[in-house]
């Protein structure tokens, strides 16, 4: 069963490459639309407790074609507490959708994780799946996706490295507040098709407040779950409230 996911989830990203030569083919000539930002977030206390807390995220959307999309997303986190580190982990993803309608599309992603706090050296997700626009109007949209994925993880204190295949839920929320300010929101759930005991999930909440041309406030609330961590001490649930000050493009 694993490899037949394996070869699917490889032919696919070859199919998902011969659609880009295609994109390009359609959108000759034209320039890809681009839009996005880059966060970042600093702070640092002196006193009783010394505390250094930095976050960085991205991200970018581009319109290859009239049907092709693809967006990329990555953050960084660091926080230390007199002297010593208490959180740091690094996530990268990115995805593309082919719209076949005004509702149905495709897609396939990439999601790669680092996190020594879960005992990930790297979690690295390769998944193919289909989705259906529910709502999509000027200031509100909302989708809902479901794919296979091959999850490979090494741990950092074993060395030992897991790999399986697993079923991926998920959806994307986007509300447009008002003329300054717009909320996004994004859950993914993985589960082990072999053990449904065995699952992750991940939720993100971004709100922006531009504050002049090209310049917002943007709070994130991140919350990662993993039912059956590996490690001593590691806990199931953690928990990140971020604050930056955001540069849009």
């Amino acid at each position: 069963m694993r490899q037949k996911v394996s070869v699917v989830l490889a032919l696919s990203l070859i199919i998902f490459l011969a659609l880009f030569v295609q994109a390009e083919e359609e959108n000759k000539g034209k320039k890809a639309e681009w839009s996005g930002d880059i966060s970042v977030g600093f702070s640092v206390a002196k006193g009783n407790t010394n505390t250094t807390n930095l976050s960085v995220s991205f991200s970018a959307k581009g319109k290859m074609s009239k049907r092709i999309e693809w967006s990329n997303t990555g953050f960084f986190l660091l926080g230390r507490v007199a002297g010593q580190t208490q959180a740091e982990s690094l996530g990268l993803g990115s995805r593309v959708n082919w719209k076949y309608s005004e509702r149905f599309f495709s897609y396939f992603e990439l999601q790669g994780i680092r996190d020594r706090f879960k005992n990930l050296e790297y979690r690295i997700l390769p998944s193919i799946g289909v989705g259906y626009i529910i709502i999509d109007r000027e200031k509100i949209s909302l989708s809902a996706n479901a794919g296979i994925a091959e999850v490979f993880t090494k741990y950092l204190d074993s060395g030992l490295t897991q790999t399986y295949t697993g079923l991926t839920v998920g959806n994307r929320f986007a509300w447009k507040i008002s003329e300054t300010a717009e909320l996004s929101q994004q859950l993914t759930v993985n589960s082990d098709m072999s053990d449904w005991d065995h699952y992750f999930a991940r939720f993100e909440v971004n709100l922006a407040a531009t504050i002049s041309e090209g310049w917002a406030i943007k709070l994130t609330f991140i919350d990662n779950f993993d039912n059956n961590p590996v490690g001593i001490g590691i806990k199931k649930n953690d928990l990140a409230f971020l604050a930056g000050l955001s540069k849009k493009f």
